[in-house]
């Protein structure tokens, strides 16, 4: 039951696809920061018996003594349970399988797709995307143990068909192994039982696929897949695999059913021989996921023959009942109090009922058809879907609920409910008595199946929204734009929601409730390194002009005042914070665009100052915070402004020739305000200005950056690397840096970095010694990193990209502009940055850029800041047009 027609919602991908699918604590932070406390203790035991560095770190341990404490009983524990936490990383992933296997699609009987114990994500954004050499297309559904995600990808183009299995690392989203060879582009999710990873492969077209078996201890071990064995079929194998008393049952389309031993017996070719197969000429369109329950293995039949579910017996494939159905079976059966459930309807992952009619006249016509034959054939592809229940022990229909249109996914089970989606634009909630309880119009398709976790359902729509509503009443809880379409079904565990996209690789959602932060702009592109990219919204494929500010009507252009903007706008809480220019009028402007950022947001104040505004704003949940004037400006000024209303709440002075560079936290401030040095200021209470040190420490270099309770600058006119104690402001240690920098610090995997004329270079964080050095040439623009990458930009205007891990230069985009350019947006696998005349977008895997918005200077103007990326759109500003916003395109 698969279309051979590509969907609108897919039309992007170049060259189409040419298939689709069918119906288808603080330990914590130990243990994250234990690298960098490694790479410090190495640092040490090298300078041990130097008398100054001994001092160094005696006033360090004295300064930090409770968290210092804190560590080395963290690390007495560490020491202590070693045997269970560090005998290998293959032992660990697979102690995390041995408590929870995912041995079919969905993880469970109830299919849904949740990890047991996991909290609920109910807000936040992306946190990481992971994508495989280059593919960013995942049909499949993620399964999860531990902290471990496998899933697959396909990459189907004109001359190209190649998919991978892979394990990826579900905290970080960074890849732990992958397995290519012979793999084909699939649409099968891995199941899991103990060692053995089983998952199928193939799309609908591909002939001969197979399903494949991959040791997991030894790939753990050896960082690479290891298959066991693989088998072949006669068509495709889009269905996922089911484990269950030692052997694999999957669906092979139009080849029927197939049952595999995990530890088969071998052919004279190497190859295993199956158990049993039931033929696909009795059991057509077999492409649902088979389940196992209590010695039987339960499956649904589509179109063509089909149109039923089915029990055999699993050990022998005996035929024990068939049950007919009035639609194609789209979805797999679930299992609960010895009852079956199962969706069904017209329709497909792509084709909607209306759809298939159209193509299947055309068959006809094509034939030769009489028009009563062509009525005949027609009269029930119609919209039109039922949930059933068949009772187990007697194998017959115990009720049966209609709904508008195809349920494609899979229902998802629990606790006297099931829950599932339709084409219908709507979710449902029923009893297992088959009684509506809540029913939600959410206004988009549904194709793929609802996670149902502790409190929350969850639902990804077919043009790629998560959904999440409370499991009670199905009120809205969260809302996410995933940017791309998708036909992955949604798994929550470890706190957060992973599903793949068509466009965007498996994304990594969400947080529970109870860990959100309070949020704030720390100040220049976010703070500390930040790329103007907080909220982890994803790209879509392109972006065209949506607004600008202030508006200028086009009869008054002529005369209009010019807007001057220098630097890239602060975002909190969906409001926009700008350094404002016009005339005589000088200040931060606040737009509040609630966090609707398609259509110019009204001004809510503008806090005015005597100075222009050069530097970007920092932003709490209780103010606002910019430095007015430049360098050699008289009376300036840092100014805290009320966040609602935007009134003065106080200001402190700035010096005239003081840099004014400044980041803020969500207690503390450091300034650079004075030519000597630096000053700390208390904003847990932002209406009361609150100095609590001040440290002459010379004139300093970029801004500040802070590490925890360390603050770290570059300072004095032989520039020195210094670290401060962040509530005293002690100098903990001080040392020469390689070369004269050209940027502030940065601060990343426990390491400190800075950029100068040669070019990147870390420095360990307990004494300021020289860790990495590249040598990428001069930097030209602040450091900017996300998880593990940094990026700079050098004089002739190329980007750099520096691995913060291993310390190398590992990309480097060539001829962004013939000027300085600002300092590029570092996604996950991703760069944007600003060209002649456009914005390109570069990705990391393939290595290629291409046009993202076309940006024609002749009426839009030149950039005069770094952009920033919020709710998917790109804000920037320009020498003609003001405060500029890039929307992204739907179509």
């Amino acid at each position: 039951m698969i279309s051979l027609l590509i969907p609108s919602t897919l039309a992007f991908m170049s060259p189409p696809i040419a298939v689709v699918p069918i119906l288808l604590g603080p330990m914590q932070a130990l243990l994250a920061a234990l690298p960098a406390i490694l790479m410090a203790l190495g640092t040490l035991i090298v300078s041990l018996a130097k008398p100054s560095t001994m001092k160094k770190l005696l006033k360090l341990l004295w300064v930090q003594k409770i968290p210092v404490a804190l560590v080395a009983l963290a690390v007495w524990g560490l020491v202590y349970l070693q045997s269970i936490l560090f005998t290998n990383t293959a032992d660990t992933a697979r102690k995390n399988s041995a408590k929870s296997d995912w041995p079919l699609f969905r993880g469970s009987l109830d299919r849904r797709g949740y990890m047991p114990g996991a909290e609920d994500p109910v807000n936040g954004n992306i946190l990481w995307s992971f994508s495989h050499d280059g593919v960013k297309t995942f049909f499949s559904s993620p399964a999860v143990i531990g902290n471990r995600m496998y899933v697959t990808s396909a990459c189907f183009e004109f001359f190209k068909d190649k998919g991978a299995i892979c394990s990826v690392d579900a905290d970080t989203g960074k890849l732990v192994w992958a397995f290519q060879k012979g793999y084909r582009s699939t649409f099968s999710s891995p199941s899991i039982s103990g060692k053995y990873l089983v998952v199928g492969e193939g799309l609908h077209l591909t002939k001969n696929a197979g399903v494949f078996c991959i040791d997991l201890e030894q790939s753990e071990q050896k960082h690479e897949g290891v298959k066991l064995w693989s088998f072949k079929t006669k068509s495709q194998v889009e269905s996922s695999p089911c484990i269950g008393d030692g052997k694999v049952y999957f669906g092979a389309g139009y080849d029927g059913l197939y049952c595999i031993p995990l530890k088969p017996e071998m052919d004279k070719d190497g190859n295993p021989k199956p158990l049993w197969h039931l033929e696909g000429d009795k059991y057509p369109d077999c492409e649902t996921s088979p389940v196992y329950y209590n010695g039987k293995v339960y499956f649904g039949l589509g179109r063509r023959g089909g149109q039923s579910v089915c029990c055999a017996d699993a050990n022998t494939g005996e035929l024990l009942w068939r049950v007919k159905t009035p639609y194609p079976v789209a979805s797999s059966p679930a299992i609960l109090e010895n009852k079956l459930f199962v969706g069904m309807g017209c329709g497909d992952f792509i084709n909607t009922a209306q759809a298939l009619a159209v193509i299947k006249k055309a068959e006809l016509i094509k034939k030769g058809a009489s028009p009563t034959e062509i009525a005949e054939a027609l009269k029930d592809l119609k919209p039109a879907g039922e949930v059933w229940c068949i009772d187990l022990a007697t194998h017959e229909k115990v009720w049966n609920f209609p709904v508008g249109d195809t349920v494609l996914g899979t229902i998802s089970a629990g606790e006297g409910r099931i829950y599932f989606g339709s084409r219908d634009k709507n979710i449902y909630c029923i009893s297992t008595g088959g009684k509506l309880i809540q029913k939600r119009e959410i206004h988009e398709p549904v194709t793929t199946s609802l996670s149902v976790a502790k409190s929350h359902v969850y639902v990804v729509t077919e043009t790629g929204k998560v959904l999440g509503f409370n499991k009670k009443d199905l009120s809205p809880a969260w809302e996410l734009p995933l940017n791309f379409p998708s036909i992955s079904s949604p798994v929550v565990a470890n706190g957060h929601l992973y599903v793949g996209t068509t466009g965007n690789g498996v994304v990594c959602a969400g947080q529970p409730g109870g860990l959100e932060e309070k949020p704030v702009w720390a100040g220049f592109l976010g703070g500390g390194g930040k790329s103007g990219w907080l909220d982890g919204s994803s790209l879509t494929p392109r972006a065209s002009y949506a607004w600008s500010y202030p508006v200028v009507e086009e009869s008054s252009r002529e005369t209009a005042v010019p807007v001057e903007i220098h630097a890239p706008a602060a975002y909190l809480n969906g409001a926009f914070f700008i350094g404002y220019n016009q005339g005589s009028e000088h200040g931060l402007a606040k737009l509040d665009a609630k966090d609707n950022t398609g259509s110019v947001p009204p001004l809510a104040w503008f806090a005015k100052a005597k100075n222009k505004v050069y530097r970007s704003a920092a932003v709490n949940e209780g103010a606002a915070f910019f430095v007015d004037g430049k360098p050699g400006d008289q009376n300036r000024l840092l100014r805290a402004i009320d966040i609602k209303d935007g009134k003065e709440l106080w200001t402190s002075p700035v010096e005239n020739d003081a840099s004014g560079e400044f980041i803020i936290s969500r207690e503390k401030l450091l300034i650079a305000a004075t030519v000597s040095g630096v000053t700390c200021l208390d904003v847990k209470n932002p209406r009361i200005l609150k100095q609590l040190w001040k440290a002459d420490v010379g004139t300093v270099t970029g801004a500040p950056v802070l590490a925890g309770d360390i603050a770290l600058v570059i300072a004095g006119a032989t520039p020195e690397l210094m670290a401060l104690d962040l509530g005293t402001g002690m100098n903990l240690w001080k040392n020469a840096v390689s070369a004269k920098p050209t940027s502030g610090p940065l601060f990343l995997k426990g390491m400190i970095w800075t950029g100068d004329a040669q070019g990147v270079n870390s420095y360990s964080l307990l004494d300021g010694k020289p860790v990495f050095t590249i040598n990428c040439g001069p930097v030209a623009s602040p450091l900017v990193c996300n998880s593990d990458r940094i990026a700079c930009v050098n004089p002739a205007g190329e980007i750099v990209i520096v691995d913060a891990e291993n310390g190398k230069e590992i990309d480097r985009i060539q001829k962004v502009s013939e000027a300085v350019a600002f300092p590029p947006v570092l996604l996950d696998n991703e760069v944007l940055y600003g060209a002649e005349g456009s914005i390109q977008r570069y990705d990391l895997g393939t290595k290629k850029s291409e046009q993202w918005a076309k940006m024609e200077s002749s009426w839009l103007g030149k950039m005069s800041t770094p952009m920033i990326l919020v709710n998917s759109s790109v804000f920037f500003a320009t020498d003609k047009e003001g405060f500029v916003c890039m929307k992204p395109k739907t179509k």
